[in-house]
Order: structure tokens, then C-alpha cells, then sequence
């Protein structure tokens, strides 16, 4: 009896008819694995268009490059979401960089990051000059040939690659309109990006950096780090380049991601504020 009338509520309650949707997706995002054309290898790149970009078949996109695509793509795609479809900041293209194909990511990350060698390591590191060739040469030209691009485009680095992200703008200030530089990892190799000479920039170019409040304690002095690297880019990088640095309240080095993306984005491009 006791098992009839389980059967029963369960019919009644309709568990026996459960089904399931489609598993959830980015919306408007496309996959496609680019090819170094100098090294054979391969990196996954995700592609996400904003709403407008079918309906509006002539107006042209600013692009927000993303590294370590597989956390900072769901997170920036999230938090871009309402900004842009209430007209808080521009619609933009995120083009999110992923891992390269055979190897594990944080073996990919800690070598395309890096760019210094540090033997002191036991991953291979120093292959930021190569990760950059490649996102200039390959990256890049696909996009800006397959896709409504305007010249305005951003890259966004968080931990290592906060110090890629550095690094490129030392190195190639102009391949990028813009720079967001998270909880940037400058304690590598002793902080030897905090030696590298810069080239200044030659267009109008804005950095935004973010590092956690707490970061500061939790081994590598990150917060110190941060501002040193700030003020490095404010006495080389040329009066074209404009910074700003927020240290986020209460945000460990695990927690500052969110944070950093939405307020940067919002400064760079906020529809009021350009």
C-alpha cells in the first residue's frame, strides 16, 4: 500500500514526466581553432557578435580581446550583457583566446604569458614574444577581415596574464587602442617586467589596472606590484596614455576578476563618457 501511494504522488506531482532543455550556451558565439602560421599550433578563439550586429548589417564594432578564455569569456560575456543592452557602454565584439590545442592550460598559459625565462620554474616559461606574434599575425587579421571591426580594440589580462598584457603594451603600445591589467602577476621573475624599457605610445591609449585589497597579503604582494607597474606606465608611456588604478575592497586575487572587467569596460566605454 505504502508503495502505490508513492507511485501515486509521484505521478502527481509530475516527477515521471521531467524533461530536459538544451544545455545553455553563450548566445551569439562561434568556435573556431586558428592556426600560428609561424608555429603549427593551434588555439581555440570564441567569437561573440552583440545583439545588434545581424540586424545592423553596416555599423562597424569596437573589439575586446580576452585571454584565458576559459574562465574570462562566462564572466565578461555576463557582466557586458546588461551594459551594453541598456546602453550603458557600447556594443562590442569579445573575441576570447583560449589554450593551446594539446596542451594543458596552465602548461599554455604559464609559457604564452611569461616573457622572460625563468629556469627556476619547473614549467617551461618565456613565450610571451611568440603568443604575441601570434595574436598580431593570426588573431588579429581574421578578425578584423571576417568581421564589422572599428580600429578601437581592447586587451584584457588577468594574474599572468595581466603581465602579458603589460608586456604588449610596452612592447607594441599601438596594437591595442586599450589595455585592462588584472591582479597583473609583476612579482615574476623578480619583477623583471618593472625593468623592461617601454616604447611609448603613439595614439591616444588608455589602461586600466585593478588588483584586490587583499591581494597584498596573500604571498606575492600583488597590490605593491600594481602600483609600481602604474607608475612605470605613467613616467614611460608617453602623455597619449591615460591610467587608472582601483584597488578593490575586500577582493582576493580568486575574487577580483569580476570586478576589474565591469568597471573597466565601463570606463573605457561608457556611452556618457566618451
Amino acid at each position: 500500500m505504502p508503495y502505490i501511494l508513492l507511485v501515486l504522488v509521484i505521478s502527481v506531482l509530475g516527477v515521471t514526466s521531467v524533461s530536459y532543455a538544451e544545455p545553455f550556451t553563450l548566445p551569439h558565439t562561434n568556435t573556431v581553432l586558428l592556426k600560428d602560421k609561424h608555429t603549427e599550433n593551434e588555439y581555440p578563439i570564441t567569437i561573440k557578435l552583440p545583439r545588434s550586429y545581424q540586424k545592423q548589417n553596416q555599423k562597424r564594432y569596437p573589439v575586446v580581446y580576452l585571454l584565458d578564455a576559459n574562465y574570462s569569456l562566462p564572466i565578461t560575456s555576463g557582466a557586458s550583457r546588461f551594459m551594453m543592452n541598456s546602453g550603458t557602454i557600447e556594443e562590442v565584439i569579445i573575441v576570447a583566446v583560449g589554450y593551446q590545442k594539446g596542451v594543458s592550460g596552465l602548461d599554455s598559459r604559464i609559457y604564452d604569458y611569461t616573457p622572460f625565462e625563468d629556469k627556476n620554474w619547473q614549467r617551461k616559461t618565456g613565450g610571451a614574444s611568440q603568443y604575441l606574434n601570434y595574436l598580431k599575425h593570426t588573431v588579429l587579421p581574421y578578425i578584423e577581415a571576417d568581421f564589422r571591426t572599428t580600429q578601437k580594440s581592447t586587451l584584457v589580462g588577468n594574474s599572468l596574464g595581466g603581465l602579458f598584457a603589460a608586456y604588449t603594451l610596452f612592447t607594441e603600445p599601438s596594437l591595442f587602442s586599450n589595455y585592462i591589467i588584472g591582479s597583473p602577476s609583476v612579482w615574476f621573475k623578480e619583477n623583471s617586467i618593472l625593468a623592461m624599457a617601454v616604447k611609448p605610445a603613439a595614439n591616444t591609449t588608455k589602461v586600466y589596472i585593478a588588483v584586490g585589497e587583499l591581494e597584498e597579503s596573500e604571498g606575492e604582494k600583488m597590490v605593491a606590484g600594481a602600483r609600481q607597474l602604474a607608475a612605470k606606465i605613467n613616467k614611460h608611456s608617453g602623455a597619449l596614455v591615460t591610467t587608472n588604478l582601483f584597488v578593490i575592497p575586500q577582493a582576493r586575487h580568486a575574487t577580483a576578476f569580476p570586478t576589474t572587467i565591469t568597471q573597466a569596460l565601463d570606463w573605457i566605454y561608457q556611452v556618457n563618457g566618451n
